[in-house]
């Protein structure tokens, strides 16, 4: 059986609870049927008010920082609302040890292990967070991991909202959206400096949407996101970058990131996500893509007794399978 079956056989096993995640590495693509709900979801974006007819499709020439404006001490400084992190059951730096925070301790352990792999290639600090479909939490999962990643005593996080066309992490953070950003960047050449917000939570900064733009897929593949992506992955040898991007099967946008990422982590939401969708989730990226597991989420291992009822069954390996052990 291979270890998309297994993980498939997983999500059809766990009921729906809290969302608490579990890992298993994916390795097989193929085709199948995309569900109505991703029909729903195309259908809501076209009913959006059309973009203007000026709207400028070249993107501008990426202004990077000088080496003295470090972005560590530059840019908006935004306030994440820690309590509203607690009240969603979310990792915060000061919170207790609960299912879901020791959750993301274990997978940011194998993510971090490639980044310091001598033989990993230099772009695998840079990790996009997917799914194959809306609502099966991989916002939750990105900004979990984010925090918890921003907690190593040696590691500095910068989170980028890269679904572009419907932004979600500023809400998921509490905090107010609307700010300059990615797209800004790509568009009108803006210092990557200029639009980076630092945060209440040490050693994390965040990199927002900005604004909306019809043609994102092509500015998203264009020289300047590569130039942009270069420049975030290199300036800095401590830093992690998490990417939150739209669904696979949603929109075209994700296909496009996945080719330019060090690592990609798929969330599939437990009882729900059928293992014909997430293959087809998994063809769409391209096969040079480093899709380095697949997140479970909302689900519980059945028979644990673990962390008062919670427990999590992980897989780890190469990204072709060749080695697992649970």
């Amino acid at each position: 059986m291979s270890i998309v079956e297994r993980a498939a056989n997983m999500l059809g096993k766990l009921p729906e609870q809290g969302h608490v995640p579990a890992e298993v590495l994916a390795e097989e693509k193929s085709n199948a049927v995309v569900p109505d709900l991703v029909e729903r979801y195309v259908a809501q974006e076209s009913a959006k008010p059309a973009f203007s007819s000026d709207d400028n499709l070249v993107p501008k020439a990426v202004k990077v920082a000088a080496p003295a404006a470090d972005v560590r001490k530059t840019g908006k400084m935004v306030r994440i609302d820690l309590n509203k992190l607690r009240q969603q059951n979310m990792t915060t730096p000061d919170g207790e040890r609960t299912p879901v925070s020791e959750g993301f301790r274990r997978i940011k352990r194998h993510l971090l292990a490639n980044v310091s792999n001598p033989d990993a290639p230099p772009n695998a600090n840079l990790i996009m967070i997917t799914s194959s479909l809306p609502k099966e939490g991989k916002t939750f999962c990105t900004v979990n991991l984010a925090i918890s990643l921003a907690m190593e005593m040696d590691r500095r996080v910068l989170l980028v909202d890269a679904d572009v066309l419907r932004p979600s992490v500023a809400k998921v953070l509490g905090i107010n959206g609307g700010e300059k950003g990615l797209m800004d960047v790509l568009l009108d050449g803006i210092r990557l400096a200029d639009v980076l917000c630092s945060t209440n939570i040490e050693k994390l900064n965040l990199l927002p949407a900005g604004r909306p733009h019809s043609h994102a897929t092509e500015l998203l593949a264009s020289d300047a996101m590569r130039a942009l992506l270069k420049e975030m992955a290199e300036r800095y040898h401590d830093r992690i970058i998490i990417f939150d991007s739209p669904p696979l099967l949603a929109t075209t946008e994700s296909c496009v990131l996945a080719g330019l990422m060090g690592q990609v982590l798929v969330v599939v939401e437990a009882g729900k996500t059928t293992e014909p969708t997430l293959k087809d989730a998994l063809s769409r990226i391209a096969s040079n893509s480093n899709v380095t597991g697949v997140l479970l989420n909302k689900g519980v291992a059945p028979g644990s007794a673990l962390y008062g009822g919670y427990g999590y069954g992980y897989g780890y390996g190469d990204a072709d399978g060749r080695k697992e052990k649970e």
